[in-house]
């Protein structure tokens, strides 16, 4: 009994600690105060998002590493603790000292904070099944329900109905729940002699991680660049055809770079980040995230018990085709049935990776957080930056489907150029594994 208590503390404390590092990185640090702010400090702070949440992903993949190489599992536990805590101080001191010109900076360290957490609780809580599905289902539930429309009317200028993200409440509790983790797991760790074989540090998931972010946040730079330095209707295909051949050779250099068939993880989170952006986001009350979690749940238990990487690619195939097709629908109906979609896709692909190496995960979930090129098309009802030119309503659900084929191609490769090995296990004498996860 004890030991179920023990099993649903970790589940518990994994899903709490991935949603908070998830929206610290998906969100920008806000406040009441910042109704005070300018225009054009709120534009700086929106900017800082995608490149905060690029910087988080390489620091959480880092963080990962080195704990998977060189730490004990309890310090996965201790250096998620305390991330959390520094992402609550940082939210204590935003809410009572901070200015204005702060707001950037701010969200930078909660974008460093939630990496440092996002990587280290993934290491701790990959360990073992239970806690690594509310990890998984923290991290992919909340990036289905999270989103920008809610929590600022940029049009209006009026910031003060942002709601502070994450919450402190939430970061409070995560912080007592990794508290008590390190309480539980504790006593079970008991000294090990120290090993005298000198150990490597893979650097290839931090490398990864590098390459696929820098390029994926320079070419949706670019690519907004293109739309803000013109003033009237202009033909942009080829500009976005650039920046679609640039995410797709991005993903598949990130997922050739990881061990084995690791890289799937990695073109499922691209595909999964791009179709989310074009299908679009609405308002949605907070008990919805209920229903995001349940269909999520369904999605990661069906991909758990038949995986399959191009039965997830075909699936976000239909939901893009769907978002082209539906590319005017905005009412409640269109964004429940996209909301229901997505959150079915994304925990089947989340089942589907199955990445052998912590870091691999850690790196495929943390990508989810990262921008798309569709996150730059001015289309229309869009609330920031306002923009003179407008892209067509059908481009982002076009733009998704050409990337999800794209790597689905590149699927093909890793399949081809990473053939499945079947290797009998090593006797318990010579087995010298530091991250089996």
């Amino acid at each position: 009994m004890r030991r179920w208590i023990g099993d649903g503390v970790d589940v518990v404390t994994a899903f709490i600690g991935a949603a908070v590092a998830g929206i610290a990185l998906f969100l920008p640090i806000t406040f009441s105060w910042t109704a005070q702010s300018t225009p054009y400090r709120i534009a700086s702070l929106i900017n800082s998002v995608p490149r905060g949440a690029t910087i988080g992903m390489v620091v959480a993949v880092t963080v990962a590493v080195l704990i998977a190489t060189f730490a004990k599992p309890l310090a996965g536990w201790i250096v998620a603790f305390g991330a959390a805590f520094g992402l609550l101080v940082n939210h204590f001191a935003g809410r009572n000292v901070s200015s204005t010109d702060l707001l950037t900076t701010q969200n930078y360290i909660d974008s460093v904070c939630g990496g440092i957490l996002l990587g280290a609780l993934g290491i701790a809580a990959l360990r073992k099944p239970a806690p690594a599905i509310g990890y998984v289902l923290g991290t992919a539930t909340f990036f289905v329900f999270g989103d920008l429309a809610d929590w600022l009317d940029l049009p209006a200028q009026d910031p003060s109905t942002v709601l502070e993200t994450p919450p402190r409440w939430m970061i409070g509790i995560s912080v007592a729940l990794l508290f008590i983790a390190i309480a539980r797991h504790r006593p079970r760790i008991g000294r090990q002699p120290e090993s005298t074989v000198p150990i490597d540090l893979p650097i290839a998931p931090i490398l990864a991680a590098t390459v696929l972010g820098l390029i994926v946040l320079a070419a949706t730079e670019w690519l907004a660049g293109q739309y803000n330095n013109v003033s009237a209707p202009t033909d942009n295909r080829l500009e976005i055809a650039i920046a679609i051949a640039a995410t797709i050779i991005a993903a598949l250099i990130a997922a050739m770079l990881l061990p084995g068939r690791d890289g799937i993880g990695v073109l499922l989170a691209v595909s999964l980040v791009v179709t989310a952006d074009a299908l679009g986001y609405a308002p949605r009350p907070w008990w919805s995230v209920l229903a995001v979690l349940a269909l999520t749940g369904l999605g990661l238990f069906a991909g758990l018990r038949a995986p399959s990487p191009f039965l997830a690619l075909l699936a976000l195939m239909c939901v893009a085709v769907f978002a082209f097709l539906d590319a005017h629908g905005d009412d409640a109906v269109y964004y429940s049935v996209a909301t229901a979609l997505l959150a079915l896709t994304a925990g089947f692909s989340c089942g589907a990776a199955r990445p052998r190496y912590g870091p691999s995960a850690v790196l495929a979930l943390a990508a989810l957080y990262l921008p798309s090129i569709n996150t730059a098309l001015p289309v229309q009802n869009e609330t920031w930056p306002p923009r003179d030119t407008m892209a067509d309503a059908t481009t982002p659900g076009r733009v998704a489907l050409t990337i999800v084929i794209g790597c689905a191609i590149a699927l093909l490769l890793v399949y081809r150029l990473r053939p499945r090995i079947y290797r009998k296990p090593a006797p318990p004498e010579s087995r010298n594994e530091v991250a089996d996860i």
